[in-house]
């Protein structure tokens, strides 16, 4: 092997490096996101624990969830138009 194909075995291998270190950056980001969705909801709607779930507690755990839901999906819409929109003004720019 010369070093022309060392290097670009190299950079195969550095790709996908990069690659699986962003996937799992995004499952933590994820699992942090649930994490304090899960206290957030916990703290707004467990008045005292129980044995069983009240069916007034599992409406509001729902409710807050599905907002959360709602919220995160708008405000991404809405970076995605902003940055779309700003594109081409970048583009004459340069």
């Amino acid at each position: 092997m010369n070093l022309v194909e060392n290097s670009d075995a190299q950079y195969v291998v550095d790709n996908r490096l990069k690659d699986f270190i962003e996937a799992e950056n995004k499952k933590q980001q994820f699992q942090v996101l649930v994490h304090e969705l899960t206290d957030i909801c916990w703290e707004s709607c467990m008045d005292r624990p129980s044995a069983r779930l009240e069916a007034k507690v599992q409406k509001c755990l729902v409710n807050c969830v599905e907002r959360f839901i709602d919220t995160t999906n708008f405000v991404t819409n809405r970076l995605k138009h902003i940055a779309s929109s700003s594109q081409p003004e970048l583009g004459s720019l340069e």
